[in-house]
């Protein structure tokens, strides 16, 4: 199953699968999407979810505080919906 993202402000969509991070499917399909480590570290790839849901494999990567600013790890996160993320580098 497969999920529509949208990176705002840019507007650029694509879809996700459900085997693939956000950053991995953004990546397949050529969005010039920032990220250095691939491990949730660097913070290169977070976005602020507007709205959806994701999930991530254990151990959990986000504190209390990256959930009350509704960060998402795009390098390890998994869409369970359709997605809407802000991301100000991101560029269409």
């Amino acid at each position: 199953m497969s999920h529509q993202v949208t990176i705002l402000p840019s507007g650029l969509s694509f879809q996700v699968e459900s085997n693939e991070t956000i950053l991995e499917a953004a990546l397949r399909h050529g969005i010039d999407f920032p990220f250095r480590c691939k491990q949730g570290v660097c913070t290169s790839c977070v976005c602020r979810l507007r709205s959806g849901s994701v999930s991530y494999l254990p151990p959990e990567p986000l504190t209390d505080l990256d959930k009350a600013q509704n960060f998402t790890y795009c390098c390890l996160a998994y869409a369970e919906s359709d997605l809407t993320l802000h991301h100000p580098f991101i560029r269409g």
